[in-house]
């Protein structure tokens, strides 16, 4: 199994497994983690995300400012604490209010997503080079719109897709390889969320890039 080293994982140490919260039902239907890494092992990060559960949902967010270094880093913490506040808003509406929140900025990218615990249901909406894909009962990948955030964004379209028992949901930042399949990781199928996210870093991981990975596997 391949190694992973400089990995930054989103909040802190003693929070590093942000999963499985809330009532005892809700934690045997899922499993998510998330993993960022910084390039060259550097402190600071444009790549962020953040994975909130409410009221039988679960809202995940992944987001890449352009560039990297300091200055990325500081637009990406403006970008988390946006999603922080909205979360619990519609998805399109959240996107349209982030690209006016960071206009004037270098601008971003991003996946969101809102996950209906109890029906399995899916909403994405996503702008720019970002990343969301289904493995599992089928194989699915979402085509986010183009355009930058705060810059120059198209209208928001709400994509929509279906979790079954043992799916997998994952979203990544173009720092990791777009087209990597089920061949180059079969055990993406068995392996836990921290699992998942930690080998598609460590294996499909571009060395010239922050990346950030979300990975969820939904149990009904």
């Amino acid at each position: 199994m391949a190694q992973i080293s400089g990995v930054s994982v989103v909040k802190s140490a003693a929070s590093a497994v942000a999963r499985m919260s809330g009532d005892k039902e809700t934690m045997s239907r899922v499993d998510y983690f998330l993993l960022k890494r910084p390039l060259n092992n550097d402190v600071f990060c444009g790549d962020t995300g953040i994975i909130k559960q409410f009221d039988q949902k679960v809202f995940l967010a992944i987001l890449d400012v352009l560039g990297h270094g300091e200055a990325a880093h500081q637009v990406a913490q403006v970008c988390e604490d946006f999603l922080e506040k909205n979360y619990g808003d519609d998805l399109a509406q959240i996107m349209t209010n982030l690209d006016k929140h960071i206009k004037g900025t270098r601008g971003a990218v991003a996946g969101l997503c809102i996950l209906d615990l109890e029906r399995g249901k899916v909403k994405c909406v996503g702008t720019g080079n970002v990343t969301v894909r289904k493995f599992g009962s089928s194989n699915i990948r979402i085509i986010p719109r183009g355009g930058i955030i705060g810059y120059q964004m198209r209208t928001p379209i709400e994509e929509r897709m279906n979790l079954y028992h043992g799916d997998i949901l994952v979203l990544h930042t173009d720092g990791v390889m777009e087209h990597f399949d089920l061949e180059d990781y079969p055990e993406i199928l068995v392996d836990d969320a921290k699992t998942i996210a930690t080998q598609i870093i460590a294996l499909f991981g571009k060395e010239h890039d922050d990346a950030c990975c979300i990975a969820l596997r939904y149990q009904k």
